[in-house]
């Protein structure tokens, strides 16, 4: 059975309820904490952040860049570890999880505004950190309600510009919205994701990690070592778990947005695997001991998020034609290339005659191997994935035209006995951690 993480439940009562201050913390004003990068000869101030409610900060986009093992939180006077970083629903801006509780803190969280409030903005500031720890204040001058991209966002002029994740503060400082971006027309204009979508987006993230046990120490001797979207996992010196009759030990990788379990045997001779994971997904690892496929999650582990990746630049590399291809009913003559489509039917993914299809170019001298990933990801979030090697190749270069049967593929296996939900699916593909195309298609 999973263990729900405490932690995660306080996130979803909160937000859902849109009350983000505990009653522990009422007494404490409510300031800035700090993100500090251990990764250098001497730490880096790398953002200022906003407690939202203990052990979880809002924080830019940017600190994702940061690997979680160097990554220090702080308020001031006490400082504890980051435990994981993840992107909000709307990859606006980035959530920080810490282990709280182990020091009193000397700041409280800001409370949101109510649900639906109205707020002069006349009365509200921007308030943010810098690299010398000073807290610098921004005042507002004016707002206006915009949809940006399908959502409700506000634009803010300022005195001066802010950067993103800095809080927007009413008079009587609640939490009146996050600053995501800056906005490209005019000097000291940003981007403002309001109060209550804020509390939508995180109790979205919230949600998915509910049945993930709480965030601790890690099995001992187990490694996970990340090359942009390439892990590796080292086991060797992590002492087996034990186990009764009938039961084997497992390497267990889940992907928290998934409703589905990959596994490994953990008693092989060869203890470490290498993996290519998607791009822009939160993953924990660890071991977990079942007389079968492994069910549940495992109960201390590696979290890892992999960020999301740049576009495909390299070599001078351009998508052509990304698509699902079809194949007559009597197969493929040689020579011949399966038909991109325009219609994607549930039949056709099931029919075993759709391939994935790629038409690039690019530029090369020479052989260049890399790696290759495709996923497909369904209307409920569950991403699956394709790993092989990738070839760039004179001979190809300016017309390198490749496809593969999805069912060769596996990619939609599960899909295939379970049923294919309605709804938009994403696919895209990678090379060497980098996002080389992508589409989308619905099934209605």
């Amino acid at each position: 059975m999973r263990k729900t993480s405490g932690l995660i439940l306080a996130v979803l009562f909160l937000f859902l309820s849109v009350f983000a201050c505990a009653e522990e913390n009422d007494a404490l004003p409510a300031d800035l904490f700090d993100l500090w990068d251990y990764g250098g000869e001497s730490p880096a101030w790398a953002a200022s952040a906003v407690p939202i409610v203990d052990g979880i900060l809002i924080a830019p986009v940017s600190v994702q860049e940061i690997p979680v093992s160097q990554m220090v939180v702080s308020d001031g006077m006490n400082a504890w570890e980051a435990e994981a970083v993840l992107p909000d629903e709307n990859d606006c801006f980035s959530l920080v999880f810490y282990k709280a509780g182990s020091t009193p803190a000397r700041y409280g969280s800001w409370q949101l505004i109510d649900w639906g409030e109205s707020v002069a903005a006349s009365s509200c500031t921007v308030r943010f950190g810098d690299r010398m720890g000073s807290r610098v204040i921004r005042g507002v001058l004016d707002a206006e309600e915009i949809t940006w991209q399908g959502g409700r966002f506000l634009l803010l002029s300022l005195t001066d510009p802010a950067p993103a994740g800095s809080p927007v503060l009413t008079a009587d400082g609640r939490l009146a919205g996050i600053v995501t971006a800056q906005w490209a027309e005019g000097t000291g204009r940003v981007l403002v994701m309001p109060a209550d979508s804020v509390a939508r987006s995180i109790s979205a993230v919230a949600a998915k990690l509910a049945n993930l046990p709480d965030w601790g120490a890690a099995p001992e001797g187990l490694t996970v070592t990340a090359d942009k979207n390439t892990i590796t996992v080292d086991w060797t010196d992590m002492a087996v778990p034990d186990r009764a009759e009938g039961e084997e030990a497992y390497i267990v990788v889940v992907d928290t947005a998934n409703d589905y379990l990959t596994s490994y045997p953990a008693e092989t001779d060869e203890r470490s695997l290498t993996l290519t994971l998607t791009p822009g997904r939160f993953y924990i690892i660890g071991p977990v001991v079942s007389a079968g496929r492994p069910s549940s999650v495992p109960a201390s582990y590696v979290s890892v998020f992999i960020p999301k990746a740049e576009k495909l630049s390299d070599y001078g590399f351009r998508p052509v034609v990304t698509a699902i291809a079809e194949a007559p009913e009597e197969g493929l003559k040689e020579g011949e290339n399966p038909v991109p489509v325009t219609e994607i039917t549930e039949e056709l993914l099931r029919s075993g005659r759709a391939y994935f299809y790629s038409h690039s170019a690019y530029e090369v001298t020479k052989e260049i191997e890399g790696s290759l990933l495709v996923t497909l990801t369904d209307p409920e979030g569950n991403n699956y994935r394709y790993q092989s090697g990738w070839l760039y190749s004179p001979e190809y270069m300016a017309e390198d035209i490749w496809f593969l049967k999805l069912t060769e593929m596996k990619l939609t296996d599960s899909l295939d006995r379970n049923g294919y939900p309605s709804g938009v699916y994403q696919v895209a593909f990678y090379v060497d951690g980098k996002l080389a195309d992508s589409f989308e298609f619905e099934l209605k």
